[in-house]
């Protein structure tokens, strides 16, 4: 595998590949912002790409801290992502009944001194329903505290299958900030605005929020893995 082509880990437990994550870190250090002048299909993106049967992403180009990964000691991310037609996934033979509405992951952060987001961090998440007509995308905000998944009541934005097909970039942001996560979306698809915010809770206000931590990539799943491939550009970086 070339150094264009690295693995993206939704999560991770403490061994040798988190060493390489610290290269770059800083104690202070914060996503730079994302130029609204770069929300094109210019240079400068990256690209995950999930295979069939994985639930894990690699990442196509980029470099070290683009987009960010691995052990950082961040309190935010700050990412422009762009969904594509990809993001219409059927799940046949689900692990479990009802997995084609489990919850897929974009980016995130771990929190509270761990480095695994299934017991405690926050991200955003996505899935394709089916169950609605016309189907859609949904997008929301996601955290696990203690292991306990939350979600608002209603998901932060909805794509059509059309709005999905012009893989048009849309401004993330993910910070942790005393007692509650704060989400946001931002941007415009097809001269509709978007602008969508929310909080969940925390369940660690205490814990320093520039602690080390795991920057996760994309993420297929819950249960299963993806039935088909998955692609989904982001551009992100950290520092200036």
């Amino acid at each position: 595998m070339s150094a264009a082509r690295r693995r993206g880990l939704g999560g991770a437990t403490l061994g040798g590949a988190l060493v390489a994550g610290l290269a770059g870190c800083g104690s202070d250090a914060a996503p730079a912002a994302i130029d609204a002048r770069a929300l094109d299909a210019g240079p400068g993106w990256a690209t995950y790409r999930i295979d069939v049967g994985r639930h894990d992403a690699e990442i196509l180009d980029g470099t070290s801290a683009h987009p960010v990964r691995g052990l950082v000691m961040v309190g935010a991310r700050d990412y422009a992502f762009r969904f594509d037609a990809t993001a219409r996934y059927t799940i046949t033979a689900p692990v479990e009944p009802g997995d084609q509405l489990d919850w897929n992951k974009l980016p995130g952060l771990s929190d509270c001194d761990t480095v695994d987001l299934s017991v405690d961090g926050a991200m955003f998440g996505w899935r394709w329903r089916l169950d609605v007509e016309p189907p859609h995308l949904e997008v929301t905000a996601y955290a696990n505290n203690a292991g306990v998944h939350l979600t608002p009541a209603e998901p932060l934005l909805t794509l059509s299958a059309d709005e999905l097909a012009a893989a048009t970039p849309l401004r993330y942001r993910l910070a942790l900030d005393g007692a509650v996560y704060r989400f946001a979306i931002d941007g415009a698809i097809a001269g509709r605005p978007i602008a969508a915010a929310t909080t969940l809770p925390r369940a660690c206000p205490a814990t320093p929020v520039d602690s080390f931590k795991w920057a996760a990539g994309l993420y297929f799943g819950g249960t299963s893995t993806a039935p088909s491939v998955i692609t989904g550009g982001i551009l992100e970086r950290l520092g200036p």
